[in-house]
């Protein structure tokens, strides 16, 4: 099996892949949904709560189609229900394109498709992309699972009618379940064969019928038998135009696969998706009407359960031991309110220059009663000069630097700045080298500097500005501080990560926590993930894993679990024939 590091551009083709499907997930998405009914009736259908057999009123639709693109949205997601049979679809494609959206997709069953009239009035309308949820590789399966008498012939005849017209992108969304997982790897050749050339897998989730009526006929174990199937399918994104995505796969079951991790931000899509539910959890801790033993089986429940709910009773209990305070940030007297209540003994403040940082000292004022340590950067990553350090009305316990010359500084002057105890040296691909080259001096006052890795938003960010992990294993060999950085990465216990700390944008002007602040700060800070391997290390209880682009990026061999009977080997299953 070809090994992927796509830091390194072993692979470029799949580096060139994964680069255009950050640039899809980039697009600015408008999704209207407009019908609460469908013509099929499939067993894990996760929306069949929603469905009271209604068409969203036209006018209401017209509305909010322009709303999206007045908000800048580039992309328009035509879907359901079932949304080709809302009476206006074909004038909702022309409404969208006069309105000047780049792209207008839509996600159907296809089976509308099959009249050769519709689909060259969807295609002429100005469609330029078809999502067809098929998940079978034949009518027995289709059938079965849609609960749909033809669904699976209307589906492939609405298929070849799209590409008989031309002009319109075609891709298979299948939704993996108990039935089909054996089948998957022939149902990506079976469509890789009509042409299409892009898949989403999409892992069953406990929402709608699928979970209530048909739990024990749909949900199944990924470590009993149904690995190898995935491993297979994984497989077939090495070849040649082919996209494969996964959506909701838990990601330490795709060890050798990183490419294929989800990226972070569709997590955007879903919390909007569920709103209601997660505003009333962010701003007031009332859990959302799924909760309880479906947590077990959501792929949600990292964000949700496991760090929203603690978020906002921290929040609301002034529980925070960690503060990230702006400057530049105008927050209301509430907001200031709310953030000085924290118990929080860590403070970090970010400026644009030294009168910033001052400036926001004076700011967050009320929340220094409990100040232990403090931590100071600028933006731009450097020192300031001895004056402007004397000038700091409080203590200086660290200080950030993420530039070459600021590391040259500190070493040259062998850490020895005025009023400064220690340094928190951001490693990067512009520190690094300077570090590694002056092994001796790191030594020299290796008690005096923290080296600590960044999280990134984007897996493009940790490609272009982290360093690997050997680089960093080689600095371990003098430095005896790190951040955010595994044991087994080091050999010594990290200092703490940038998880379970309270920045101050995520608080709104009335106190509450902001719920989209919140999840972007999710993706940027506390989607972390292990190897199914660190299950045998030592440190398993208190390692919190590694930020999930620095995975993406460099993999999860970068995970080496320290003692127990953790085997080295990164293949956990062997593959089917």
């Amino acid at each position: 099996m070809q090994e992927f590091n796509n830091s390194h551009g072993v692979d470029e083709a799949l580096l060139e892949k994964d680069e255009t499907k950050e640039a899809a997930v980039k697009d600015e998405r408008h999704w209207v949904r407009l019908t609460r009914l469908c013509n099929q009736r499939c067993k894990f259908c996760l929306d069949s709560w929603n469905h009271n057999g209604t068409y969203v009123d036209s006018d209401e639709l017209r509305d909010y189609i322009r709303k999206g693109r007045e908000q800048g949205k580039t992309r328009l997601i035509l879907s359901g229900g079932e949304p080709t049979i809302h009476p206006d679809y074909v004038k909702f494609i022309k409404y969208g394109r006069e309105l000047g959206y780049d792209w207008i997709q839509t996600v159907s069953n296809g089976m509308m498709f099959a009249y050769p009239k519709f689909a060259r009035a969807v295609a002429h309308a100005g469609l330029k992309e078809a999502t067809f949820s098929i998940h079978g590789h034949d009518a027995k399966t289709q059938d079965s699972l849609t609960g749909t008498p033809q669904a699976f012939e209307s589906a492939i005849q609405g298929i070849r009618n799209l590409q008989a017209i031309g002009g319109v992108v075609i891709n298979i969304d299948i939704v993996v379940n108990k039935q089909n997982y054996k089948q998957l790897p022939e149902t990506i050749d079976f469509f890789m064969d009509l042409g299409i050339k892009e898949f989403d897998l999409l892992y069953i989730i406990p929402f709608g019928r699928g979970f209530t009526d048909y739990r024990k006929q749909l949900f199944f174990d990924l470590d009993d038998d149904a690995y190898p199937y995935f491993q297979k399918a994984f497989e077939k994104s090495k070849l040649p135009g082919v996209y494969l995505w996964t959506n909701r796969l838990p990601v330490n079951y795709l060890e050798n696969y990183e490419h294929l991790i989800q990226d972070p931000h569709k997590l955007h899509y879903e919390i909007n998706g569920g709103r209601h539910n997660f505003e009333g959890l962010a701003r007031f801790g009332v859990p959302p009407d799924c909760y309880g033993e479906r947590c077990d089986h959501c792929f949600l429940h990292g964000i949700c359960r496991d760090t929203l709910m603690p978020y906002q009773r921290w929040l609301k209990e002034g529980e925070f031991e960690r503060l990230r305070l702006r400057s530049g940030e105008e927050p209301s007297e509430r907001a200031v309110q709310q953030v000085s209540e924290q118990k929080a003994a860590s403070r970090w403040y970010i400026g644009e220059d030294v009168k910033a940082l001052q400036g926001s000292l004076d700011v967050w004022k009320d929340s220094e009663a409990n100040a232990e340590e403090r931590v100071f950067e600028l933006e731009s990553g450097e020192i300031p000069d001895a004056k402007a350090l004397a000038s700091f009305p409080v203590s200086i316990d660290r200080w950030a630097v993420t530039t070459s010359a600021a590391v040259e500084s500190v070493l040259s002057s062998n850490a020895e700045y005025a009023g400064i105890k220690a340094f928190e040296v951001v490693l990067n691909q512009q520190t690094m080298p300077t570090l590694l080259a002056r092994l001796d001096d790191v030594k020299a006052c290796a008690e005096k500097l923290v080296f600590t890795l960044r999280n990134h938003e984007y897996v493009s960010e940790s490609r272009a500005t982290d360093p690997t992990p050997d680089e960093i294993r080689q600095l371990a060999t003098v430095a005896t501080r790190f951040r955010n950085v595994p044991e087994c990465v080091t050999g010594v216990a990290p200092e703490g990560t940038d998880r379970k700390i309270l920045d101050s944008h995520l608080v709104d002007p009335k106190g509450l926590l902001d719920l989209d602040a919140y999840v972007h700060h999710y993706v940027t800070e506390e989607y972390y993930s292990k190897s199914r391997r660190c299950e045998q290390c030592s440190s398993r209880e208190e390692c919190e894993g590694i930020h999930i682009n620095y995975l993406r990026n460099h993999g999860f061999k970068v995970c080496d679990p320290i003692g127990g009977t953790a085997k080295k080997e990164t293949a956990s299953f062997p593959m089917i024939a």
